[in-house]
């Protein structure tokens, strides 16, 4: 009987598949792990950075200057907190005090940050600085930049009247921007609903392709946070950004610092050599993708589906692992009253589009919060089934229309098994779908609709 394994919590999670099944790709990353020492690199690219002055000079330039700290929110699993000792104690050797320092979540429109999640996020710092969360609702609170193309740049006001903006994330495989990083931290992160709203429509056309893993050259997202990017330098203060990948065990194996988009550019290159695996031909007739380590809930699991869907044929069953463990987590889908598979056959009549306006216009709050992810999984939903183990989802009954949950692995398999029939199946296994990419073998990606 074939068995795959895959990271789960703190251990491995095995599971055996059904007799008929055979594993053709186990899509593992080729990231080599992190080193202990780390910080020490970390100290180095802050005081030697690939394409800026060094972090102590633009720190010393102000020394009566307000500095802002934007960070990564609790569904991202960075040591933020070791990075900022060492952030923190260029910041005091530069003479500058705490109360000039403010912490600022990216978490766009996640939910906020309680006050048990910041501190786990930043550590000992959670008691000597002041913390937030974007507020994306108030509009008074944000200040335009400037305008390109149709988006009005409205920035938090504060982030955007900063002597110096520090960003800090991860460089990861983003299913919209390719990947993520640099102003990414700021636009969607520290951005109002109104700029929210038209930079998560770009690159979602009428017909499904692949987004994840594009060039920025080729990416309408990418192009558009970095047009706000310079907008914001060019309105006021100056951003550094402090970039790196993660492994498997979140410690860092590359490193940058400098100007937010060339920083974020050399850590993309290394991030699709390292992430984008090369998927055989034909393709998968089972997907299953694990969410790690983007499982925090079912907002971030769903990352895990759109990053490695064009693994699996069309028609192809997608079956993604996820823990879940902070379940909706303040996502509030309309109650559905049609079966997944009823809503599959009428996705597949009427089409992801008019289906996907027809419910915008039904649950209008919809629009703003969550439009895009409704088109997003629509257009998934057309070309592939998803079943999503999520006990934590099974239990408590929350599901999104669509999507059918199971309370364990081999519950989902057997209802593959159903759907696809009795005939030899070929399995694709993502065990890190959260961080990781297929690159066709046919065409270039992001090219050519699906």
């Amino acid at each position: 009987m074939p068995s795959i394994s895959v990271p789960w919590s703190d251990k491995g999670l095995s599971i055996e598949l059904p007799d008929n099944w055979s594993v053709q790709q186990t899509a593992e990353s080729q990231l080599r792990p992190g080193k202990e020492a780390w910080p020490v690199r970390l100290a180095a690219a802050l005081n030697k950075p690939d394409t800026a002055l060094p972090l102590g000079k633009l720190l010393g330039a102000r020394p009566n200057g307000r500095i802002v700290l934007v960070v990564e929110d609790i569904t991202r699993h960075s040591p933020v907190s070791k990075i900022l000792e060492t952030v923190m104690r260029e910041i005091r050797h530069a003479n500058i005090s705490d109360d000039q320092v403010e912490v600022v979540f990216a978490n766009g429109m996640h939910p906020p940050m309680t006050e048990a999640e910041a501190a786990e996020k930043l550590g000992p710092e959670v008691d000597k600085l002041k913390w937030r969360n974007n507020p994306w609702h108030d509009r008074n609170k944000y200040v335009s930049v400037g305008s390109a193309g149709k988006i009005d740049y409205l920035v938090d006001k504060r982030v955007a009247q900063a002597d110096l903006r520090i960003v800090i994330s991860a460089v990861c495989p983003h299913l919209q921007a390719g990947f993520g990083g640099g102003f990414k931290m700021i636009f969607p992160g520290c951005s109002h609903l109104d700029t929210i709203r038209p930079l998560h429509r770009l690159g979602l056309t009428r017909r499904a392709k692949q987004m994840v893993g594009t060039d920025a050259e080729k990416n309408a997202m990418r192009a558009a946070i970095d047009a706000g990017g310079k907008l914001l330098d060019a309105y006021g203060g100056v951003t550094f950004a402090v970039h790196y990948m993660l492994d498997d065990n979140d410690r860092p194996v590359h490193i940058g610092a400098g100007d937010p988009i060339s920083t974020q550019r050399m850590l993309a290159k290394q991030c699709s050599i390292a992430c984008g695996i090369i998927t055989p031909a034909p393709l998968a007739d089972v997907l299953i993708t694990n969410a790690f380590p983007r499982d925090f809930d079912l907002w971030q699991s769903f990352k895990a589906v759109a990053n490695t869907r064009w693994a699996a044929r069309p028609g192809g069953v997608i079956i993604c692992l996820s823990r879940c463990e902070a379940g909706l987590n303040g996502m509030d889908p309309p109650k559905w009253p049609l079966s997944a598979a009823w809503t599959r056959r009428i996705v597949r009549w009427l089409g992801p589009e008019a289906l996907c306006s027809l419910l915008l216009r039904l649950v209008p709050r919809l629009a703003g919060d969550a439009g895009f992810f409704v088109r997003m999984g629509l257009q998934t939903i057309h070309r592939n089934p998803i079943f999503l183990v999520a006990r934590s989802l099974h239990e408590t009954g929350a599901n999104f229309p669509g999507l059918e949950v199971f309370p364990t692995p081999e519950d989902a398999f057997a209802a593959a098994e159903k759907l696809l029939g009795s005939d030899p199946q070929k399995v694709t296994v993502f065990p890190a779908g959260g961080t990781t990419f297929p690159v066709p073998t046919t065409g270039p990606i992001g090219g050519k609709p699906i």
